[in-house]
Formats: C-alpha cells, structure tokens, sequence
C-alpha cells in the first residue's frame, strides 16, 4: 500500500486505492496517511496519538490485533505526532497487515490534543475510543464494550481501568456496573479512556486544545458529559491496562505549573456552570470538582516541596477561581479541614496551608513500632500510629505468597499507644512462610499502613516463630520453623 500525500491546504483529496474518505484540512502541516481498505458497519473508531511511544507500542497494537471483535466492525487509527523513535516505522508494518488500522503521520504538535483530533475527524466509527500508545487493552474489550454500548443506548462508557506497572488508578469508580452514571460520579473521571459517541463529538464541535496546556482532555470530556444522554461504567471485566512508564514520560506526572491549570480547571467550572440548569447543584458539582482537582495542590509533601512564590501562585490562581465559581456564601459546600483549607485560600493564608501541609505529612507517616516482647504464647506489641484523621481498627497480618488477611484486635493504651496481643501458634496455622504486619484504619482491611520498626529495637523469638525486622525497616513474622 502506497503512502498518501495529503498537502497542508488541501480541503479534500480523492484516495482511490484505499477507499478512505477526504481528509479535513489540516493548519500548515503536511500530512501522509497509510491506510488499510475498511467497511461499513464500523462500531467503533479507536483513536491513538503516538510520539515516541517504544517499546511500548507494540504491546499496545497487539492488544489491538488480538481483538476478539470482528475486525469490519472497528478500525484502528494511529495518529503519528513526529516521532523521532521508530513509532512511526512500526505502525506503518502493522498498518500493511491488518486492514482496519489506519495511520496518520504529521509534523510534531506537541501535545496529544491535535492527533485525538485529526483521528476523530476520519473516523468512521458510530463511536470512537481514545487511548493512549503506551497502555493495553483486554482482548475481549472492544466487542464487550460495543455489545453493551448499543444494546443500552450508551453516549459514552466508562471502562474498567487497572494500572500496570505500578499506576494507580480510581480502583472505587470502577467497583460495579452502572447503567445511569450521573454527573457526580462521572466528573471523578476526566481522562479521555472512554467510549464516546461520535456524532456528539462533531454535532456539539467538541474539540481537544491543541496547544500544550494542562486538562485539554477534562475539558472536551466534560463537554461530552453535558451533551449526553446516558452515561455507563463498565466494570464486569479488565477493559483497559493504563501504565506508569519506567522512563517518567507520562504528561500526567511532569512538572504542574499553576496559572495554566488552573486556567483550565476554571474552564471545566465554566461548562459545568453553563451546562447544568439547577444553580445548587452546579455548585455542588464544581465544589466537588475543586476538591479532587485544586485542593490535593495543598496535601502534604505536594504542598511542601513549593517555594514560597509558587504556593503564592497557586493561592491567587484558586482564590481567583473561588470567587468567581463559589463565592464566600457557598464555603457550606465544603466540610472539614476542606473548608478549614478554602477559608484560608480565601484569605490567603500561607502561613496556615502550610502548617496543614505538614500535619498531612506527619499523618501519613507510618506507624511505629514502640516495644516488642517476647511472651509464653506469642508477642505483646505497642503501636504508635500518627494518623490524626482517621482511627485504626486493628492489627493485621498479611501473607506474603496468598495475600491473606488475619485480623488482630488492637487496645488503647497510655500515651495513645496501641497494643496487640499475637498468638504465634495461631500466626504459624495462617501462615505459609512469612507475614507482613499492617494498622488496619477500617473494618474491610482496605485502608492500611504498614508497622515501622526501629533498627535499635531487636527482634523476638515465641514458640519457633521470629518477629524481625525487614530490610526495608518494616515489622514482619517468619514462622517457617514452626510449620
């Protein structure tokens, strides 16, 4: 299949050979497509911008090979944004071989706004799907989603997203499946991983930023959001691997400047607040909006690790957008040291942020181990946990090979220590080998911090069980002597 010469001014451009439609002009850039032969009844249009996405692409295509949907129902569209790695050679191999992947190469833009753009304006697709170069997708995940998508009426679908390689994701959102996903829920989810369809895309004129700024995707997503009908989370199977790259190219974790995202975080407080009829309940929206997206600016280290002019910065630019979002008569919408934390935005109280910036860190610190003696039966532990916006429920053991949860009641004691009383013959029968030792803040043993110990503190011997301490520093059981 021979390349295709789109030249920057071209409004339309006749491609015979591969039966692709005109592409729209595109600004000052040139354009060359390699495209395979597609067919009607195309479901779903699956948009990549690709920039030096390897080796990691590879990973990604295959998923997208492997699919197990018909291949005349979905066509791949890879938008190659001037890779200097060999990005573009490979999707061009794979272009050649499957002919419902589609390839666009263009000049550098900078930012994945353009290509998402440039993929959905060739798209074929009743829907489109955004992803990105370096994640996977399950084998079944395009037919499920299509399948779910049509037989329900969905405008746009949420699925499942786990993390690979260590990133983290909104694992709550994706607990079950929700037919009617209402926009309380949907805002805790900005990223562009969704099925959308694609006539809201062009009928609204639902456009990607193009130039480098933050949120272009929350933007455009909570557009679609407000022009949707229905909106579903689909949680009945591992639809989307989104990974965390060893070599920290992820946009999402470079370096935040505050003037520009919170340029952009005003603006999705703008569509919300244009969008939504019911005044209170846009409030509500945005309030919640500010939470997830403005206050974690001031947790902890984040906060911390800001020079005097950026925390500066950062409180004029959210002051700014308080006054003009929630005002001071809607500080009800926010509880807690949420609110303890707005007043003093409001009134831009550095010296207060701050001192909350390090109460979160000194909370998050691990508990300690205080004292650990050795007993007849077992051990006796005193704990000191730093949490200061949460209790712990108890102690618990984890099993190093099956992830086995034992549970340890804990007891207050003097001084705000914790005590627990380990049994090491109870220890060896829920053990295989070794056990890791947790402060558990609730009841389901979801919420836990492991127990610290201190090098001075030496370890103990019960009944062939050993309680140490890791090499990382951390309290562990080793009961293999005992089974």
């Amino acid at each position: 299949m021979k390349p295709v010469e789109v030249a920057p001014s071209s409004a339309a451009v006749s491609v015979a050979e591969s039966a692709v439609p005109a592409l729209p002009e595109f600004s000052a850039q040139a354009v060359t497509e390699t495209a395979g032969a597609g067919a009607d009844g195309c479901v779903i249009s699956v948009i990549i911008p690709v920039y030096n996405t390897m080796p990691y692409l590879t990973e990604l295509l295959n998923s997208l090979e492997g699919q197990d949907m018909d291949k005349d129902r979905f066509e791949v569209i890879a938008v190659n944004d001037g890779s200097t790695d060999y990005s573009g050679e490979i999707l061009d191999v794979y272009a050649k071989r499957n002919a419902n992947f589609r390839v666009v190469h263009q000049e550098n833009s900078g930012w994945p706004g353009k290509p998402r753009n440039v993929g959905v304006d060739i798209a074929r697709g009743d829907y489109v799907f955004f992803c990105d170069g370096d994640d996977v997708l399950g084998r079944e995940a395009l037919r499920r989603m299509a399948e779910y998508a049509q037989r329900h009426d969905v405008d746009i679908l949420i699925p499942k997203m786990v993390g690979l390689g260590g990133r983290k994701v909104m694992s709550g959102l994706y607990r079950a499946t929700r037919l009617d996903t209402p926009l309380e829920v949907a805002l805790r989810s900005l990223n562009p991983i969704k099925l959308i369809r694609r006539s809201i895309m062009i009928e609204q004129g639902i456009r990607f930023k193009e130039e480098p700024v933050r949120l272009e995707d929350g933007m455009a997503v909570t557009e679609a959001y407000m022009a949707a009908g229905r909106i579903s989370i689909l949680s009945d199977y591992d639809y989307y691997q989104a990974r965390s790259r060893s070599d920290g190219q992820n946009i999402s974790i470079r370096l935040i400047e505050p003037l520009g995202y919170v340029g952009s975080l005003s603006e999705i407080a703008r569509i919300v607040t244009e969008h939504v009829a019911d005044a209170e309940r846009a409030r509500a929206l945005v309030a919640a909006l500010f939470i997830r997206k403005g206050l974690r600016f001031y947790e902890g280290k984040r906060f911390l690790d800001y020079d005097d002019e950026g925390r500066g910065q950062w409180v004029a630019a959210h002051a700014q957008l308080l006054e003009r979002f929630l005002p001071a008569e809607t500080t009800g919408l926010f509880e807690g040291v949420h609110r303890v934390r707005v007043d003093a935005i409001r009134a831009g109280r550095l010296d207060e942020l701050v001192q909350l910036a390090e109460a979160d860190l000194a909370s998050a610190r691990n508990p300690d181990l205080v004292t650990l003696d050795a007993t007849v039966s077992g051990a006796q532990l005193q704990i000191r946990s730093y949490a200061t916006d949460r209790t712990a429920h108890d102690l618990v053991v984890e099993d190093r090979d099956t992830g086995q949860k034992t549970g340890i009641p804990l007891v207050a004691g003097h001084g705000g220590l914790l005590h627990a009383e380990l049994d090491s013959a109870a220890l060896a029968a829920a053990l295989q080998r070794l056990g890791n030792v947790w402060l558990s803040y609730n009841a389901e043993a979801t919420d836990l911090r492991r127990v610290a110990m201190d090098g001075e503190i030496p370890s103990a011997d019960s009944n062939k069980v050993r309680y140490y301490r890791t090499a990382h520093g951390f309290l562990s059981i080793d009961v293999r002597k005992a089974v």
